[in-house]
């Protein structure tokens, strides 16, 4: 099992130090770990919720490199990171990215409207209108990340549900921005993720919901999977339910990756590796 979508307390929104995750990786059986804290991003944007310039280089970067070192043999620990897409934002997180040798990295739309952004997730009291619009514009957005080149994975397709309120029945606008969302995937050879944390959240189901992942199997999108875990405890949470979603949207097949080159793997030969102990 491999989930390559966590946070630790560099992030400042989570809890657990990094060898916590990896600790608790190991107790679960899982063969691999991705680390992917939130990217550091221009002055003024958010800082709340991520990791500085500095921390980056003096914490999380060397820190990884020595967990990977002293659990070798035990769990394989990759090099990852969540960035978030923002227009206007782009080259310094291209040139941020290019300069470190990533193993992957998640794509994520957290906000829209003027920088440094409000919150994307429309909540149950807005008028109706208002959710539909927030949905195809998030949607739109995620088809930006899409084309931008600065990601391997696009992480929680749709988060803008994150807080249980829903868009019209049928409306055609909203499919019409999800199926071009999703071809940009494909046409941008990128993967989804299977993330789990929506069963945790407010809108109880996964990211992405089932008839996306429906739909996601027609335009052959591979997939891979990730708790999106913010204290040690949940990683690896409820990836019985993601590899059940593996093994019958992506034929059994779950994507790993190394220095960003990508390789899908059986999940059955996962699991195989895991009941070996290894």
């Amino acid at each position: 099992m491999i989930d390559y979508h966590t946070h630790t307390v560099l992030c400042k929104h989570a809890v657990g130090e990094m060898e916590e995750y990896v600790e608790s990786a190991i107790d679960k059986g899982l063969t691999e770990i991705g680390i992917s804290c939130h990217n550091p991003m221009p002055e003024g944007y958010d800082p709340e919720h991520r990791m500085s310039i500095e921390e980056f280089y003096a914490i999380y970067k060397p820190r990884v490199a020595q967990l990977r070192e002293k659990y070798e043999g035990a769990i394989t620990i990759k090099f990852g990171l969540e960035a978030d897409f923002y227009p206007g934002t782009e080259a310094y997180v291209k040139d941020f990215i290019a300069q470190n040798d990533f193993d992957y990295v998640l794509g994520s739309v957290h906000y829209l409207g003027a920088w440094p952004g409000t919150d994307l997730i429309p909540v149950p009291m807005f008028e109706r209108v208002v959710v539909n619009a927030r949905y195809e514009e998030y949607f739109r957005r995620v088809k930006q990340l899409a084309e931008s080149g600065l990601c391997d994975i696009i992480a929680h397709f749709d988060l803008v549900k994150k807080n249980g309120a829903r868009p019209d029945n049928n409306t055609g606008e909203i499919d019409a921005a999800i199926r071009e969302a999703l071809q940009a995937i494909r046409d941008n050879h990128l993967c989804m993720e299977i993330n789990t944390s929506g069963l945790r959240k407010k809108v109880a189901e996964i990211y992405p919901s089932e008839n996306i992942l429906q739909l996601a199997q027609e335009y052959s999108i591979p997939l891979t999977t990730g708790s999106d875990a913010h204290k040690p405890k949940d990683v690896g949470a409820d990836f019985d339910t993601a590899y059940s979603f593996i093994n019958k949207y992506a034929n059994g097949k779950v994507c790993t990756f190394t220095q960003r080159q990508r390789e899908e793997i059986e999940v059955t030969a996962l699991s195989s590796v895991n009941n070996n102990g290894s």
